[in-house]
């Protein structure tokens, strides 16, 4: 009797956590996941791998990554100072156990490290003689309308590269990603005469994707190729394996964690028009690929994108205080490194690619976002730390690499 009893409790019980986990499943499936997280984690862990003599740092970061950043997939690429490429992974390609394994090859959007590539262009064309900074936007837009303020004739190519043209998402809504709104870059540019500036071009810095769509506009009238031919033939996308993203998803690229998303799911991209965000997020590829692609630039001595001044006002011991040529400088107080930083960032896909003055590239991609707090500030600082404290060590960055030029260069 007293054995029944105990076997029709132990099913009541089992039924009662059923009906309880199908109820939160049904009325907040979005909770449970991310209630479930840590078992996922845990499941997860086991599948790091990381190429051989990777510093053991990188392995520390893809723990942070998983653990403390919401991504059950990720990869982190480390370009050394002396040309040595070192990998890492974790996570599934698709659904944990049931589709293959993250390698070194997997395909993540880039999402605003995209930029790199974009300012790079940019930097090049000047190069050639083909454009110059301090050039009125205007220049290369024309014909636009009468401006209803008159400041936009103030910003030059150097302000859209700086993020100072006077855009600031922050009080005026970004016309890039606004929801299921097709952005007037940069099919139809005549609007930039209705567009009101957030402050005088050229007196401070504030991220804007608008910025780097208008660089695109301007590349494709300073070279008369369009803005995704220029960078294949400009940087070999093709043969690294970077494609540009036109919104669904491409069949060799990871499916993303969107369960810290209170508003945007797996369908996000139909809201967005990818084709104008070329230049700003448009980018697909490996960690490695991008890694490899932007340390090349700089052992050919061709690494543009660190050679900028820097303000007597910018605090570089915080984050995006100001721009240079879409990266923004940082150096901790109590640290002894200085970084340029280009985050990236779309719904559930967090990025971050760092170039260090010791002649580092570091690349890390990630397919979640965090409840709380920045995914992006978050890896950033953890990165920043792991690589200050590994430059510390005797013999760490040497090599005959060559080092990128430190702010304020020429």
């Amino acid at each position: 009797m007293r054995k029944n009893l105990r076997l029709f409790l132990a099913a009541l019980v089992g039924c009662v956590v059923i009906a309880l986990f199908a109820h939160f499943w049904i009325t907040d499936r979005l909770g449970v996941q991310r209630l479930l997280y840590p078992a996922q984690a845990l499941l997860t862990q086991p599948t790091l791998q990381c190429s051989p003599h990777a510093p053991a740092w990188m392995q520390t970061a893809m723990h942070t990554a998983l653990w403390d950043n919401a991504s059950p997939a990720s990869q982190i690429a480390y370009s050394a100072p002396d040309g040595s490429l070192h990998h890492c992974e974790h996570g599934w390609q698709d659904q944990p156990l049931l589709s293959p394994r993250v390698n070194e090859h997997s395909r993540f959007r880039y999402a605003s490290m995209t930029k790199l590539l974009t300012a790079d262009a940019v930097l090049r064309q000047q190069q050639a003689g083909a454009l110059a900074l301090d050039t009125p936007i205007l220049a290369w837009l024309s014909p636009i309308p009468a401006l209803r303020d008159e400041r936009i004739a103030r910003i030059t190519v150097e302000d859209l590269l700086r993020h100072s043209a006077g855009f600031d998402r922050l009080r005026s809504p970004d016309p890039m990603v606004i929801h299921a709104t097709r952005p007037w870059c940069p099919g139809e540019l005549a609007q930039l005469a209705r567009a009101r500036l957030d402050f005088d071009p050229g007196t401070r810095h504030a991220y804007s994707n608008l910025n780097y769509c208008l660089l695109g506009v301007i590349l494709e009238q300073a070279t008369h190729t369009g803005f995704r031919d220029l960078l294949e033939r400009e940087y070999g996308l093709a043969a690294r394996g970077i494609r540009f993203v036109d919104g669904p998803y491409l069949a060799d690229e990871v499916r993303y964690d969107f369960r810290n998303s209170d508003f945007y799911g797996p369908d996000y991209s139909r809201h967005f028009d990818f084709a104008a965000l070329s230049s700003s997020a448009g980018l697909s590829g490996s960690a490695s690929a991008l890694a490899a692609l932007l340390a090349e630039l700089h052992r050919q001595g061709k690494g543009l994108l660190t050679r900028y001044d820097v303000a007597a006002d910018c605090r570089q011991d915080a984050l995006r205080d100001c721009y240079g040529h879409a990266v923004f400088p940082y150096k901790a107080g109590d640290g002894d490194l200085r970084v340029h930083v280009q985050p990236g960032f779309l719904y559930a896909a967090s990025s971050v690619a760092i170039l260090d003055e010791r002649g580092g590239v570091t690349v890390w991609i990630g397919n979640g976002m965090k409840r709380g707090g920045s995914s992006t500030d978050d890896m950033t600082l953890a990165l920043y730390r792991a690589l200050d404290a590994h430059y510390a060590r005797p013999g760490a960055g040497s090599g005959t690499a060559a080092v990128l030029a430190p702010v304020g260069a020429d």
